[in-house]
């Protein structure tokens, strides 16, 4: 196993391109595509903003999960009434458009027949 590093100077798209050799014997490549991003933007505010993730749920009616208490989520979630959900199950044969599609297919395929005399 081989490890290296390399900081791309510039901002863009990069590709590092590997290749085992033995002797004169190729053994194998492969190719990476890495970017670098300009900018602070990148790691702006990446750590946790428990304060904020608090008082969101609070405010919205949820509830904020830390790792020793995330066990309880599968049964809130499940429970929970924040959202309207309504199934309507139709049948094929209800819907006018797939009605008159086979209409047509069925039609179009008599004509056709018809056309070549097999009817």
């Amino acid at each position: 196993m081989y490890t290296g590093e390399y900081t791309a100077d510039k901002p863009g798209t990069y590709v590092a391109e590997t290749m085992a050799k033995q002797d004169k014997t190729e053994l194998g490549r492969d190719a990476l595509t890495f970017r670098r991003e300009d900018g602070v933007a990148e790691n702006f505010g990446a750590a946790q903003n428990r304060d904020l993730l608090e008082k969101l749920a609070k405010d919205t009616g949820g509830n904020y999960y830390t790792p020793s208490n995330a066990r309880k989520l599968s049964g809130d979630v499940a429970v929970s009434e924040a959202g309207i959900t309504a199934h309507d199950n139709l049948d094929i044969w209800d819907m006018p458009i797939v009605f008159l599609l086979v209409i047509l297919i069925r039609g179009g395929e008599w004509l056709l027949r018809r056309k070549w005399g097999v009817v």
